[in-house]
């Protein structure tokens, strides 16, 4: 198999300000995303949009509801490689332990090709959940 991209960790920022309920216990309220200095992004919803212009009132729907506050952070995770199969030449994605291509062909998640599934089994170091897992 041949890799045409290569597995990648990805890292995204995120950021909201949060109008809590003044009165509740917890964490109940509204988010509205924004950008790293807590500038609200456009709303499409209107509902969405209400509720902003109420929260900023300090008051939804007669509830009152503390100042925005601003909330940051970062989320990460694992883009799978992708490989072309050796027997059609349709991309795999290589994200689990066992990756089948449309065609049939089997490849880990280093894209080596796999023995025919006939030949699987616990001699050879599956196990009955390994095998099941696969699409």
């Amino acid at each position: 198999m041949k890799i045409i991209q290569r597995r990648k960790r990805i890292e995204t920022e995120h950021h909201e300000v949060n109008f809590w309920y003044a009165d509740h216990v917890g964490t109940w309220g509204f988010s509205f995303d924004c950008d790293p200095n807590g500038k609200v992004l456009p709303r499409t919803n209107p509902d969405a949009e209400e509720h902003y212009q109420a929260c900023l009132t300090g008051s939804v729907n007669g509830l009152a509801v503390l100042p925005g506050e601003l909330r940051s952070w970062t989320s990460h995770y694992t883009q799978p490689a992708i490989g072309l199969c050796d027997h059609c030449g349709r991309e795999v994605e290589l994200g689990g332990f066992t990756n089948t291509c449309d065609c049939g062909a089997d490849y880990n998640s280093s894209g080596q090709r796999l023995a025919d599934r006939s030949q699987w089994g616990e001699e050879t170091g599956e196990s009955l959940s390994d095998i099941l897992r696969i699409k």
